[in-house]
């Protein structure tokens, strides 16, 4: 039996291992570990880990903390995971986030990442224009980016992930990533003054986000500012 048969073998296991019978479940998944011991299979081999990378606009610095509890939700509200590299080096040109998932879902994370981020900036912004201090203007709209990422995350329950893909995306972290850590993103409130209105503004602006399923109810979203 060749490799590619034994993937295919694996794969359909891995299928069923997500099956809401739980006692099929759970059957299905000791044969596909089971095979894939006996041939030296990853999970991340078996189930296609997709990657998608989206810029941060950081240069060689960690993101704020806002921008990481955004990615962070994204990634969960996907069944994906994510990590952000170049962040603690002023040598690397560009600081970037990572999604990883399986079913595409790197892709649809990092795209509604982007559109969100896109949102908040522009929210961001315009509450901070007239703020003429510039450690006053990052603080403030960086309590007001928490409180705008707050209040979307209810669009963005979080999903219960296959063991299967899990494992098989904490493969890929593992060969890839085998000493980093997500950190939890820089303070830009230390240097300036923040007012007690700022989260609530922000939640309000980010209440205004509506969440759309795709076609045929499919786990691609479109995220629009409110109509």
């Amino acid at each position: 039996m060749d490799r590619q048969h034994i993937l295919r073998n694996v794969k359909a296991c891995l299928r069923l291992a997500a099956s809401s019978n739980t006692n099929e479940a759970a059957a299905a998944l000791r044969q596909a570990q089971a095979m894939m011991r006996a041939h030296g299979i990853s999970h991340a081999e078996a189930m296609d880990v997709d990657e998608a990378e989206v810029n941060t606009r950081c240069r060689g610095a960690m993101p704020p903390v806002s921008i990481c509890y955004l990615a962070q939700l994204v990634a969960d509200g996907f069944g994906s995971k994510f990590i952000i590299t170049g962040g603690s080096n002023p040598h690397v040109a560009s600081t970037v986030i990572r999604f990883y998932g399986c079913d595409g879902n790197a892709e649809v994370s990092a795209y509604a990442y982007t559109v969100l981020r896109r949102q908040l900036d522009a929210a961001r912004f315009k509450y901070v224009a007239r703020i003429r201090k510039r450690g006053n203007r990052e603080a403030r709209g960086e309590v007001f980016a928490r409180g705008w990422v707050q209040a979307i995350g209810h669009l963005f329950p979080e999903v219960e992930v296959p063991e299967a893909k899990r494992l098989a995306i904490d493969d890929v972290f593992r060969l890839r990533y085998p000493d980093s850590t997500t950190g939890a993103g820089r303070d830009l409130t230390k240097h300036g003054k923040t007012t007690v209105d700022d989260a609530a503004a922000g939640f309000v602006a980010g209440a205004s986000a509506k969440l759309h399923r795709g076609v045929g109810g499919s786990s691609t979203h479109l995220l629009e500012q409110g109509t």
